[in-house]
């Protein structure tokens, strides 16, 4: 009688474990490809992010749609969720203001400014929304990049409070920057000073939408990929890898083999808003 006993309350207490839901805000959570991981898996698991979401499709008719409704397949298709926007090459202001103009919320940008030979640094601000009488996200991106330069300049005479989920790394705070002949300095005060002469510097965006609404930015010009979690996933509970544009094969670090060039002179415009080189 006692054996039934036990081996009923085993099977009782299995069936409540494997019925737990699933915790939001799991810090395994990640967007971007995994360290090595090949871009064309990576590639082809973003875009499948836009078709399934919390294990079944969310389009009736998809595949694996079975016609049952059950509970615990996929939400609503107007559950918003976090995604990463990936640019083919890097954008300037306008540009990533317009491949996302459809989103009703863009909370953080990536940034780097490519050399060849040169692993130049990878920065991430967090964005507020727009300010009363701003149309657009225009001013908010430049102000990101403003926050980005202030930081990566060594030769900054302030670094302004940059808000919570920044992923620019604190070494390259000007109280604590290493030598200007130290090569990550360099690489950080070139990027800073291409960054203010206006060259495209977005290569990345943490946005926030529904399914529909990153399927369309998936399909806008320039766009490279949409990754999106699931609508559980909880801001700044979850990991953001940019997809940098050099990265072609496999998400690995870059060359560094050539010569750091110098930082640019003379420029102190609004950054990120020039033309193309």
């Amino acid at each position: 009688m006692g054996v039934v006993i036990v081996l009923a309350l085993v099977t009782i207490l299995t069936a409540l474990r494997t019925e737990l839901p699933r915790t939001p805000g799991v810090m395994s959570d990640a967007l971007g490809p995994d360290p090595g991981e090949r871009v064309g898996d990576y590639l082809e698991r973003a875009a499948a992010s836009l078709v399934t979401v919390g294990g079944g499709p969310d389009v009736p008719g998809g595949p694996g749609d079975d016609g049952d409704d059950d509970e615990g397949r996929a939400p609503a298709p107007d559950a918003h969720r976090w995604a990463l926007v990936s640019a083919g090459e890097a954008w300037s202001v306008a540009e990533a203001a317009g491949a996302v103009r459809g989103l009703p919320r863009v909370s953080g940008l990536s940034v780097q400014v490519p050399v060849e030979g040169v692993a130049m640094p990878v920065a991430g601000v967090a964005l507020a929304e727009p300010v009363a009488g701003e149309t657009g996200r225009e001013a908010v991106f430049g102000r990101g990049l403003e926050q980005v330069t202030a930081r990566l300049d060594p030769g900054a005479t302030a670094s302004p409070a940059t808000p919570g989920g920044s992923a620019i790394d604190p070494a390259l705070d000007p109280d604590t920057a290493p030598a200007p002949t130290d090569r990550a300095a360099a690489a950080a005060a070139l990027t800073a000073s291409r960054i203010r002469a206006g060259e495209p510097a977005i290569i990345g965006l943490l946005v926030r939408g529904t399914t529909g609404q990153l399927r369309a930015v998936a399909d806008a010009p320039g766009v490279r990929v949409v990754e999106a979690l699931p609508p559980d996933a909880v801001y700044e509970r979850f990991a953001v890898r940019p997809l940098l544009p050099q990265q072609v094969d496999a998400a690995l670090p870059l060359p560094d083999d050539a010569p750091v060039p110098p930082r640019l002179t003379g420029h102190r415009g609004r950054p990120g808003l020039g033309l193309r080189r």
